[in-house]
């Protein structure tokens, strides 16, 4: 790897470098994404290979869940409410049903949305979490302005009483 300042040759182990002093870190990351290693390389599609398993292995999971949720539905519907016991109390648990269902629904395609976005821009939210809230002060110190140049300084000056 060649330092962007003074083109200096250096490995990609080395944190600063050895010429100039740079910080090669952030270089190093920057060519490690775009021209992958081996071992980065089959990390990466590993993860791929995770995530499209993970992918078979929820659906399923869901339709099964569905498929459960459809029997229950329709057990309910034919023990209270086609049979005339408590179809009140039928028609209430198949909506308590159907609205967990989206709940468990929106939290998992907002959780999904999330990690997508993690995934996106990593850099981005790492420095959001580290902001300091509006009218905080980063250490929690006592604001104490800093001294201006010009107080105080006038004194020294003479003015020619002529001119004035």
């Amino acid at each position: 790897m060649f330092c962007p300042n003074c083109a200096a040759n250096n490995t990609t182990e080395q944190k600063f470098c050895r010429s100039c002093g740079l910080n090669l870190e952030q270089t190093a990351n920057s060519l490690l994404v775009q021209f992958p290693n081996a071992e980065y390389a089959d990390l990466q599609r590993k993860e791929r290979m995770l995530e499209r398993f993970g992918r078979v292995a929820f659906t399923g999971f869901g339709l099964v869940i569905g498929a459960g949720i459809i029997g229950i539905i329709y057990t309910i519907l034919s023990k209270f409410v086609f049979s005339g016991n408590q179809p009140v109390a039928g028609l209430l648990l198949i909506a308590f049903l159907i609205f967990a269902g989206l709940s468990l629904a929106y939290v998992i395609f907002a959780e999904s949305l999330k990690e997508k976005r993690n995934k996106l821009n990593p850099r981005l939210n790492a420095r959001t979490s580290e902001l300091v809230q509006p009218n905080q002060l980063a250490d929690n110190r006592a604001f104490q302005p800093a001294v201006s140049v010009t107080e105080e300084t006038t004194e020294l000056l003479t003015a020619d009483k002529r001119t004035l």
